[in-house]
């Protein structure tokens, strides 16, 4: 008999964000099985909408083409941990200078310095959104005599220019929960004394140290949900016990991805009203089962793993956006987080260090899991009971 209760909410897998930078957050609802056959209903569970900027700027050194962009930014504008750049540049026509909205920009992730532009099919960093109009701020801002803004300016010129200039880009089409974010790319202090004032505003994808990603075609294109292929591990922040970015599952992760489902095939394509969570959540409590047991190999191949069914949703700007995928996914709650899993959950898997012992078949009735603990800002349903500590627990 499959059964269903109600989970209280579950941790919010928090990425790690650099200074001056926003946070990017996938809500996640978890729910507690207790190692159980029996499947979960996810209860109706809202979290605040946020609007993504860039996880880290993108500053563009203006010489022989050159890109800074891994880690944070020291005062004089390079890459910490790497010499980028030329202290004699000039101003000069390069692949960013020559950017306009809709190019692609890419570069080797070991060698920044080796910048191009890209037909945007192929794997890039930086999708040019659009020009930053300098004209807008006063001369001694951008003026010939003016010094060097530093990254914490930028910051403060992306956050009031860029969303703008990318809304407009995508016609009002970013997904604000979604996979990309936005950036800014800039001239380092060596161009900027050289005169350059290039700012380019554009799209980018970003781990949750703030890494850049190399990615596929134009945004606008796809579909932009947080989403990974099945079978992939997500990495876990042992201090936080948050998730971070995919891992090989021999590694230290928070949950596996058991299948990806396109919530288009049931609530309709662009332009189809958003379903609100109680629908998805019915939806795809009728779902991820059986996706997961065929990802698993077998009915009774989730009760041996002891690990908890669980499922991402979307929220209503995510859906006006475009984007229709969401996973299901399969972990456990541990101390405000996730527990640490090591091994394909499809072979050898260790939790918290420990081989998983399946418990014994449960009696007849209903079972009372431990409840999943809430996330800041995320308020249990008030139309359900939570679900009470105790018995049923795994």
């Amino acid at each position: 008999m499959r059964q269903t209760i109600t989970p209280t909410g579950s941790p919010t897998p928090g990425p790690i964000s650099p200074p001056g930078s926003a946070t990017r957050a996938l809500w996640m609802p978890m729910v507690d099985s207790g190692g159980q056959r029996q499947r979960l209903a996810l209860a109706a569970a809202r979290h605040p909408v946020r609007v993504l900027l860039a996880a880290v700027l993108v500053g563009a050194v203006i010489c022989a083409g050159v890109v800074a962009v891994i880690g944070g930014f020291n005062d004089a504008g390079k890459v910490k941990g790497d010499e980028i750049g030329d202290a004699k540049a000039s101003k000069k026509s390069t692949p960013f200078t020559e950017s306009t909205a809709g190019d692609c920009l890419t570069w080797p992730e070991e060698l920044p310095t080796s910048q191009s532009l890209v037909d945007c099919t192929q794997e890039h960093m930086f999708e040019v959104a659009g020009a930053v109009d300098t004209a807008a701020y006063p001369g001694i801002q951008f003026g010939e005599d003016a010094p060097w803004p530093g990254p914490e300016q930028f910051t403060i010129i992306r956050d009031e220019h860029c969303p703008a200039v990318v809304n407009t880009y995508l016609g009002g089409k970013l997904d604000p929960a979604g996979r990309f974010s936005i950036g800014l790319m800039y001239p380092s202090a060596e161009q900027w004394a050289d005169g350059e004032r290039t700012l380019r505003c554009g799209l980018q994808l970003s781990g949750t140290t703030g890494t850049l990603k190399p990615f596929l075609g134009h945004v606008r294109d796809q579909d932009q949900s947080q989403q990974w292929p099945s079978g992939t591990c997500i990495g876990i922040d042992m201090e936080t016990r948050k998730p971070t970015d995919p891992v090989d599952c021999t590694e230290p992760h928070s949950f596996q991805v058991t299948a990806v489902i396109d919530l288009g095939l049931k609530f309709g394509p662009a332009g189809s009203p958003w379903p609100n969570v109680d629908e998805q959540n019915t939806y795809l409590q009728s779902t991820c089962p059986g996706v997961t047991d065929q990802f698993l190999g077998g009915n009774d191949k989730l009760d041996q793993t002891t690990l908890n069914l669980q499922w991402s949703t979307l929220t209503e700007p995510s859906w006006l956006a475009g984007s229709r995928k969401v996973v299901c996914y399969i972990g456990l709650p541990d101390q405000g987080g996730f527990a640490t899993l090591v091994g394909d959950a499809k072979g050898s898997l260790l939790i918290n260090g420990v081989v998983p012992t399946p418990p014994p078949a449960e009696p007849p009735g209903r079972l009372n899991p431990t409840p999943v603990p809430l996330p800041p800002g995320v308020e249990a349903n008030p139309l359900e009971t939570p679900a009470p500590a105790g018995g049923g627990g795994g």
